[in-house]
């Protein structure tokens, strides 16, 4: 998967950017606050998921700008492709997207068509952050393997939601507390699917981030990563839910009823479930070096999109937002050798800061205007 056009406007400081970018290589350089991040940000955009640094769509308009547009082609391994995205400013924003010229208000459907990793200096947070960061990470990666996944991933929030409000209405009252568990059967069917469906990836997953994370430090230290699951504990679950496992699950939810109405929301399921992360048998979260956090969540994605490439027989598209200067060489030459059958966008002020020298385009961002230098 590659993008062979870009357009944008409009979209934060970017104005008229307009490229066909290298099938392989594209190095973006510029002083801070030029651009570079909110060109990625546009092409992550396409994807249909939520911003990898965390911003909302209506921050996407320029401060100036009374609308938004971005526009891709790009070749899915089959057949060239296009995706417009636009957004016009005002009370009631109004948001057009087309496939193919064919209209969609829904980004289920970018999700399914274009796929992106994405690295930035915040993919930190997998590490430190909550547990929510990498449960999202996981279901991001397990999702774009299998998109009709991302329906069940929608109805559990749903479900939780609803189970929530049930248990708030019942402090107040308005329903019976046993009407509570009138979403446990439901819950119980999405959250099952999910815990099976995360618990095989990180199967996948665990030995790659082994392998990657003893090549970048030449085998002095040793990464393990593994899917603990509030419902099912560190039990090997299947690829997909049994009823026996449905039933475990909806029988939990039962037991902590009381306590849930005590608490005032749901404390046992999908939502408690995290990714432990741990170097030579230690909790990298608590006893990791900044070092060995970075490394980790490098490796993370790295995994990431090794097992797309591997399982879809095509390449996601690579995001490098200002992350290669950080990195001696063996980090990045570690990166470049995984990803060098796949095209990647690399985003840094100081070309100088790259060891390993690769045969693309470069770009330069000022003021939010792209230029393409020879």
């Amino acid at each position: 998967m590659y993008v062979t056009s870009f357009a944008a406007d409009g979209f934060r400081n970017l104005h008229g950017v307009r490229f066909e970018p290298d099938p392989h290589y594209n190095i973006i350089t510029g002083d801070n606050a030029q651009g570079k991040t909110n060109l990625l940000d546009a092409i992550w955009l396409m994807t249909g998921c939520r911003n990898f640094h965390g911003a909302k769509e209506r921050h996407y308009l320029g401060f100036d700008a009374d609308f938004f547009q971005c526009d891709m082609h790009f070749h899915d391994g089959r057949r060239e492709q296009r995706i417009a995205y636009s957004l016009e400013r005002g009370v009631q924003k109004k948001r057009k997207i087309t496939i193919n010229g064919v209209d969609t208000n829904k980004t289920g459907g970018l999700f399914e068509a274009f796929h992106c990793v994405a690295f930035s200096p915040s993919d930190v947070e997998l590490v430190n952050g909550a547990p929510d960061k990498r449960r999202s990470f996981v279901d991001l990666c397990a999702c774009q393997l299998h998109p009709n996944s991302m329906q069940y991933v929608s109805r559990a929030s749903l479900l939780l939601s609803q189970r929530n409000a049930g248990i708030q209405n019942a402090h107040k009252g308005r329903i019976r507390r046993q009407d509570v568990t009138l979403w446990d059967a439901q819950l119980a069917q999405t959250g099952a699917w999910i815990s099976c469906m995360r618990a095989a990836y990180i199967r996948n997953m665990a030995p790659l981030c082994s392998r990657l994370y003893g090549i970048m430090t030449g085998g002095s230290e040793q990464l393990a990563v593994s899917y603990r699951s509030a419902v099912y504990g560190d039990e090997e679950l299947p690829e997909k839910p049994t009823p026996d496992l449905v039933q475990r699950y909806q029988e939990r939810l039962a037991e902590h009823v009381e306590e849930d109405l005590r608490l005032g929301y749901t404390s046992r399921g999908i939502q408690r479930d995290d990714l432990l992360l741990t170097i030579d048998g230690n909790p990298v979260q608590t006893f990791g070096s900044q070092g060995q956090r970075k490394s980790t969540a490098i490796v993370l994605k790295l995994a990431q999109a090794y097992l797309y490439n591997e399982k879809m027989q095509r390449s996601p598209v690579v995001l490098l937002d200002d992350v290669m200067g950080e990195l001696d060489e063996r980090r990045q030459r570690l990166i470049y050798e995984m990803i060098e059958e796949m095209q990647v966008f690399i985003t840094l002020c100081n070309p100088s800061s790259l060891c390993l020298s690769q045969k693309g385009k470069t770009f330069r961002m000022k003021a939010g205007i792209l230029t393409e230098e020879a």
